[in-house]
C-alpha cells in the first residue's frame, strides 16, 4: 500500500507557509511505481485520484503532496 499525504499551503509575505487542514490529510493510492518522488508536478495529480478527501480535491490554494511507501 502507498499513502499520499496532503500538506495545504498559503502565501504569506511572499512566502509559502502550512496552513492547518480541513479534514483527513492521508489516502490509499494503491501501487505505484517507487521512483515518485515527494513535491513533484507528478504527485500533484494524486490531488484528483478518487481515494483524495472531497477537500482536497477542491483546495484551491497552495500544496504539496508526499508520498509514503509501506512495506
Amino acid at each position: 500500500m502507498t499513502l499520499a499525504r496532503f500538506h495545504p499551503q498559503a502565501w504569506v509575505n511572499d512566502y509559502a507557509i502550512s496552513v492547518a487542514p480541513e479534514g483527513e490529510t492521508e489516502w490509499d493510492i494503491g501501487e505505484v511505481a517507487p521512483n515518485f518522488i515527494s513535491d513533484t508536478y507528478e504527485t500533484d495529480e494524486f490531488r484528483d485520484h478518487p481515494n483524495a478527501p472531497q477537500w482536497v480535491q477542491n483546495w484551491n490554494g497552495l500544496f504539496y503532496i508526499e508520498i509514503l511507501y509501506e512495506n
